[in-house]
């Protein structure tokens, strides 16, 4: 049983909180991005979103008291072959380490899949985020491929690992739960 729900997100979640989340260390690590995140920023990608249907950020609360922990962003929708990017990302630091990411992926999957109609998923971490890397493999994601040297972190070339996801009421075969690296090949080959 999961222990998050997912809501689509309003402006008024966009409180001093939710945006420090994206100042704080461990988002930089997740997210790659070196971007520097702002009220207006973060607004107008959200508005943005809306306007173009095609970027979707659902709120991740936790069961046990309703406080919202995180995101996840579904987008930039691709609706010609219904695709999306999805970033699940547990912004409250005290929730972190507690498996929450797993529930969260699992109710975006369901999100994506049943409500939105999308044939696949798919999205991309530092190799060192093995967290995260788990967390979507638990999922019944799969690593896709690999971008060697993509990212530098702290000055240190990383890998992307590149994974993916798809609808199970479409693609029913084997070839689409199995990926083409398994986490020992990516770990456990260094």
């Amino acid at each position: 049983m999961s222990r998050v729900y997912l809501e689509l997100l309003n402006e008024d979640h966009f409180d001093d909180e939710y945006v420090g989340w994206h100042s704080q260390s461990h988002t930089d690590f997740y997210s790659g991005s070196k971007r520097i995140f702002t009220k207006e920023n973060l607004l107008e990608e959200f508005h943005s979103g809306i306007k173009k249907n095609n970027n979707f950020h659902y709120g991740i609360f936790y069961k046990e008291n309703n406080k919202l922990i995180g995101v996840i962003k579904l987008g930039i929708v691709n609706w010609v072959h219904k695709i999306s990017d999805m970033i699940v990302f547990i912004g409250d630091a005290d929730y972190l380490g507690k498996g929450l990411a797993v529930d969260a992926i699992n109710e975006g999957n369901e999100k994506a899949f049943n409500e939105h109609k999308l044939r696949k998923l798919y999205g991309g971490m530092y190799k060192d985020n093995i967290a995260s890397v788990k967390a979507y493999l638990k999922t019944g994601w799969i690593i896709e491929g690999i971008m060697k040297d993509q990212y530098l972190h702290e000055d240190i070339s990383q890998d992307r690992i590149l994974v993916a996801c798809f609808n199970p009421s479409i693609f029913k075969s084997e070839y689409h739960r199995k990926g083409l690296y398994s986490f020992e090949d990516i770990y456990q080959a260094n």
